[in-house]
C-alpha cells in the first residue's frame, strides 16, 4: 500500500500547473488530509465504504476545498469531473485496493482510466497510480504481491496504460513500497 507523501506534491503542482487532485480509494483518509495541506482549488476523494467515507468527511469539514465522494470510483469519477473545468489540468491518484472477478474481461483501474479519458482531454493530467504489483511482479520494497490480491493471469497487463496515455505522456514504474505507475504529461 502506497501513501501520497511519497511524491513531490508542490513540484508536480508547480511543474504541471495541477489546480485539482481526484483520488480513488479515501481509505482512512490520510492522503486526502496530507491533498488538502497544497494550494489545490479543489480536492476530491472517492470512498466505497460508506463508513469510511463519513468519518473522513467529518474530520475534514472545516476544508471547504475538499469533498468526499461515497460512491465507486466510476460513479465518483463522474460526479467529480463533472464539477472541474475541462481544462484545468488534474492529480489522479488512483488508491483504489480493487477486487478482481473471476471471469473479468478488464480491470478497475482500465475501466476507470478509459472512463476518465473518456470524459476529458487527459493531456495536461497528472496520474499516480498505487498498487503496481497487482499488474506486474518486480523488486517492490514492500516484497511480492500475494496470490489473493494478484489480479487473475488474463488481467496482469497494463498495455492499456500505454493505449491510453502513452501518446501524450511519459510513463515510470517505481518500485518503492507495493509499486507505482507514474504517467507525466509529455512537455
Amino acid at each position: 500500500m502506497g501513501t501520497l507523501s511519497d511524491f513531490d506534491l508542490g513540484r508536480i503542482i508547480a511543474d504541471f500547473g495541477s489546480r485539482f487532485l481526484v483520488e480513488t480509494g479515501t481509505g482512512k483518509g490520510t492522503d486526502v488530509s496530507f491533498a488538502g495541506t497544497f494550494p489545490f482549488e479543489h480536492v476530491y476523494s472517492i470512498e466505497k465504504s460508506h463508513g469510511l467515507a463519513i468519518q473522513v468527511a467529518f474530520r475534514n469539514a472545516s476544508n471547504q476545498r475538499m469533498s468526499i465522494i461515497h460512491d465507486h470510483a466510476e460513479r465518483g469519477l463522474e460526479i467529480a469531473l463533472g464539477e472541474i473545468p475541462a481544462e484545468a489540468p488534474v492529480i489522479f491518484w488512483m488508491n483504489t485496493h480493487p477486487s478482481f472477478g473471476g471471469d473479468a474481461r478488464s480491470s478497475p483501474l482500465d475501466r476507470e482510466l478509459r472512463l476518465i479519458a473518456g470524459l476529458r482531454d487527459v493531456s495536461k493530467d497528472v496520474f499516480l497510480i498505487d498498487d503496481l504489483r497487482l499488474y506486474e511482479d518486480g523488486p517492490y520494497g514492500d516484497g511480492s504481491c500475494p496470490a489473493e490480491q494478484m489480479a487473475p493471469p488474463q488481467l496482469r497487463d497494463l498495455h492499456f496504460v500505454d493505449d491510453i496515455l502513452g501518446p501524450t505522456h511519459g510513463i515510470t514504474r517505481l518500485f518503492q513500497r507495493t509499486g507505482y505507475l507514474c504517467a507525466f504529461p509529455n512537455r
